[in-house]
């Protein structure tokens, strides 16, 4: 029974440990550039990031193609700021049945989301490649249900938040998503994103000198406002503008 106790009395040390140590391995400047790096996959200029994927998927689903009239139903690819957006997307009638083609007549549909390339902004530059898998439910009504899962390799360099500094790092991103779209605007009005992050942060990257490995819960939750919240580890807060990606501290 003693052996018991210490046994579990020296696992709990271990584990407050290890916890205290990964805590102490990032300050606010490091959580400061994990949310620049989900700002940047939320929205970017040109329509990209989640928040213009959203909007794809949506006009994919109702029209069978992002060029209005075409009706294609394959697969569809768009650039925007040197990413490669690929989607393909089957879809519904209310009761269920497959539909030949994607039109205005889907209430339900599956769609596949790969991105990958170079994303190249002012202030944020990544090697990206990413896969989702979504279901899109209640198209025929005013809001419509997201739900699936997704998954990033981010390796990034970008001008840290509030620091006159260049950052490296490299993310991994495992998404899960449960947000709801406005069916007219295709904006996000409510749900949320949870990220499971994994980085690694580096000193110098063109010599790949590594300076700490890192895991951070993240969570985006989207408002009616054109805003979103995101949070750390459940205790460090910022507000990003869904449009344009930038990322303001709300700690």
């Amino acid at each position: 029974m003693k052996t018991l106790s210490l046994f579990s009395a020296s696992l709990s040390l271990a584990l407050t440990l290890g916890a205290c140590s990964q805590e102490s391995q990032l300050t606010q400047e490091d959580y400061d550039d994990v949310a620049t790096g989900v700002g940047a996959l939320v929205a970017t200029p040109g329509g990209g990031g989640e928040a213009g994927t959203f909007d794809d998927a949506l006009t994919i689903s109702t029209t069978g193609s992002l060029e209005a009239g075409t009706g294609s139903g394959g697969i569809e690819v768009v650039i925007r700021a040197g990413l490669s957006y690929e989607y393909s997307a089957d879809c519904f009638s209310a009761d269920g049945v497959a539909l030949e083609a994607c039109d205005e007549t889907a209430d339900s549909a599956t769609v596949s989301v790969n991105w990958s390339g170079e994303l190249d902004t002012l202030s944020y530059d990544a090697s990206i490649a990413r896969a989702s898998e979504w279901t899109i439910t209640g198209l025929q009504g005013d809001t419509v249900e997201l739900t699936g899962n997704g998954s990033f390799e981010v390796d990034s360099e970008f001008q840290s938040l509030y620091r006159d500094e260049v950052r490296s790092m490299h993310f991994s991103y495992e998404g899960s998503y449960a947000v709801q779209l406005d069916t007219a605007t295709h904006q996000a009005v409510g749900g949320s994103i949870r990220y499971s992050i994994e980085g690694e942060r580096f000193v110098r990257r063109g010599s790949n000198e590594k300076d700490i490995e890192f895991s951070v819960d993240a969570e985006v939750s989207f408002a009616a406002d054109g805003t979103a919240t995101l949070t750390l580890d459940g205790s460090h807060s910022y507000t990003i503008d869904v449009e344009t990606g930038l990322v303001v501290s709300a700690s």
